[in-house]
């Protein structure tokens, strides 16, 4: 997964969804790897979700090339929908795992990258 490594120069939106129960943990492990403390809203990336059983960590982006890169290895992709960050990004996708690969292997931040 060589393409991973280089996925900080495409402009990349990391975005988390977090049910109440599951706040405590996700605030301590994204504390724990980055040294910065959140909460729903602060950063407006990262919100309260009731509706959701855990966390819902997505990520977007534009380049298509990462897209089929993603899907090769297994990561769904999803197209373009209404409600998509306002039109900015042509795609996202859903992966908790490869979330936080981002973000305590490689350095990236809930919000803008």
């Amino acid at each position: 997964m060589t393409h991973f490594a280089k996925l900080g120069k495409f402009g990349l939106l990391l975005e988390g969804e977090v049910a109440p129960g599951a706040q405590s943990r996700f605030e301590k492990r994204y504390l724990a790897a980055t040294g910065a403390a959140v909460a729903p809203g602060n950063p407006q990336h990262y919100q309260n979700q009731p509706n959701k059983r855990g966390g819902e960590l997505r990520v977007y982006f534009n380049d298509p090339g990462m897209a089929v890169s993603l899907e090769a290895h297994g990561i769904h992709v999803e197209h373009p929908r209404k409600g998509y960050q306002t039109g900015k990004y042509r795609y996202r996708f859903n992966n908790n795992k490869l979330w936080w690969k981002l973000v305590e292997v490689y350095g990236l931040r809930l919000g803008a990258n």
